[in-house]
């Protein structure tokens, strides 16, 4: 009954219902459950294994939406996921029974421990942290730049726990300390936010910038019959949106594109010099080569076109680093030696219609970019709708413009915290400090589910750590700006188009998360190998011992 409860509570504190209170009182049914005395069996977790399962099958449902063979995606990716409920419970179980250490530590610690190895482990998988349920408590996720998102998982199943603790506890004195503890702790983050959010009133403006952030509504759907002709159709419903954004604004720094919505039927091709002929095109040198020219000569005359009419409205006697640059998120087929590379890309297109930088995809979605060993077992693909998967970036990329530095990212990767500020990190060691972050996003994939509300609540916490403003560019949304506060400033609803157009103010602005990353949560991961090392090493001493037994 208590596995069930939690489970409900946290379904119920993230999207579609954001009952966002609700989860400062989950932690509290798993904390009773870690104070059981007796759990009995492996019977016991069996059935929070399975509940926590089903709940995380409901939750992410979305991912199913595009292909039939998603649902069995879903459904291992929810076994996998219920694991860690498994293992928090087991494991703080063992620290409190055996090591008589108490909930209000051991549950935090090996919750939070435990979020951190599921945001590394395979590819990593950091969305939908208990921490995200609190987006709409602005003062309380400002911790998050100093802690990260695991932070704030951390406080809430702390406090949490000091209820359950004062639940089960027997006199008076024994029930106010959790309580008063929990209170302490939460005005201190209370204390801390406001300040934050107060403080960047107080810092100079650096720069500004006008951007126009382009949503349409093509949702994913894997038909060859009609592919090329649905790619056309969201090319032309991209290109008007942004025509009408520049006639309603002549004065735009900047138009984005969410990821692939640029290539049309026609993606961005560059041919190495010692490139071979692909195999099963049944092309001689000379065949190729004016292929190669045509394609070559389209795609740059789409970008000239394009980047010519956006900017027909502005001052054509100044200077080009005045006016309208693209952003866009587009297909990359490099031809080399060995054969030919698919990159998911992002294109900084400059007013004069030239690529002047690329950004690569680095972080690659399981099944939905790669299958696992499809290197080695190309008919693995033959499952997927992806064709032959993609090849990912190696390295971060910054676009400057206007005396700006921006950070792109491409669909999930602004869901994995260590990526974005690994990336920050490398670029500002380089000289090129990103000023704002942009994702390019296809959300299509999720026909309009609370998914998207999950990726909009990772973005804002990659706001709030790397404090800079961060951009979203989404197709079918949720696009958005948000300001380093983490305070969406503008949004789109829902599988509407339009346009968001934000005036991004930019301010020289840092965190200690910036520095020290998720410290915080590295300790935290300590303390449980640290207790399964004790645990296993005193057992091998008292063989015959229950792992939950006492160790006195």
């Amino acid at each position: 009954m208590l596995c069930l409860v939690a489970n409900l509570l946290t379904w119920a504190a993230f999207p579609p219902l954001e009952w966002f209170p609700l989860a400062w009182f989950a932690p509290a049914a798993w904390a009773s459950l870690i104070q059981s005395k007796h759990m009995p069996g492996k019977r016991p977790y069996w059935t929070i294994w399975f509940v926590s399962a089903s709940t995380w099958a409901f939750l992410l449902e979305g991912v199913g939406r595009a292909f039939w063979a998603n649902y069995f995606g879903l459904v291992f990716l929810g076994a996998y996921l219920a694991l860690y409920q498994v293992l928090t419970v087991a494991l703080a179980r063992v620290a409190v029974h055996r090591w008589n250490i108490p909930t209000v530590i051991a549950a935090p610690a090996v919750w939070t421990g435990l979020e951190l190895v599921r945001g590394h482990l395979i590819t990593g998988f950091s969305m939908a942290l208990l921490g995200h349920t609190q987006v709409k408590a602005s003062a309380i996720i400002q911790i998050a730049d100093l802690f990260g998102a695991y932070g704030v998982s951390f406080v809430v199943v702390f406090v949490g726990s000091c209820i359950a603790s004062s639940l089960h506890s027997k006199n008076i004195r024994q029930r106010v300390a959790p309580l008063i503890t929990a209170g302490a702790v939460l005005l201190c983050v209370f204390v801390y936010g406001l300040s934050s959010i107060a403080s960047l009133r107080q810092i100079p403006v650096k720069h500004d910038l006008k951007v126009a952030l382009i949503q349409g509504t093509e949702d994913t759907v894997f038909d060859p019959a009609t592919a090329q002709q649905r790619a056309v159709d969201t090319f032309n419903q991209y290109w008007r949106l942004s025509l009408d954004a520049c006639g309603e604004h002549d004065d735009l720094d900047l138009i984005v594109w969410p990821e692939g919505m640029f290539s049309g039927n026609v993606p961005q091709l560059i041919v190495a010099t010692d490139a071979t002929i692909p195999a099963g095109l049944g092309m001689d040198s000379k065949q190729f080569e004016m292929l190669v020219e045509q394609r070559l000569r389209y795609f740059n005359e789409k970008t000239e076109g394009v980047a010519s009419v956006v900017n027909r409205n502005r001052d054509t006697t100044g200077s080009v680093d005045h006016r309208t640059y693209l952003l866009v998120g587009c297909d990359t087929l490099e031809l080399v030696r060995d054969g030919e590379q698919t990159y998911n890309a992002a294109l900084l297109i400059d007013p004069s219609g030239k690529v002047v930088a690329r950004y690569d995809k680095n972080h690659r979605v399981l099944l939905g970019e790669y299958v696992p060993f499809g290197d080695y077992f190309p008919w693995l693909y033959d499952f997927v709708p992806i064709g032959r998967g993609l090849t990912p970036g190696t390295r971060p990329a910054s676009f400057e413009m206007h005396g700006i530095s921006v950070a792109p990212s491409i669909c999930f990767e602004d869901t994995v915290p260590h990526l974005i500020r690994r990336q920050v990190c490398e670029l500002t060691r380089k000289g090129h400090r990103p000023d704002v972050l942009v994702n390019l996003t296809n959300d299509g994939w999720f026909w309009g589910s609370g998914v998207l509300d999950l990726q909009l609540s990772c973005a804002i916490f990659r706001a709030i750590e790397m404090r800079r403003p961060m951009l979203i560019a989404a197709n079918t949304g949720l696009t958005a700006s948000i300001d380093s506060n983490g305070s969406v400033i503008a949004t789109m609803p829902r599988r509407k188009e339009g346009t968001v157009v934000s005036n991004v103010v930019i301010r020289e602005r840092s965190s200690s998360y910036e520095w020290y990353g998720d410290w915080f949560a590295w300790l935290c991961l300590l303390f449980c190998l640290g207790l399964g090392l004790a645990t296993c090493w005193d057992r091998a001493k008292r063989p015959g011992i229950t792992l939950e037994a006492s160790h006195e």
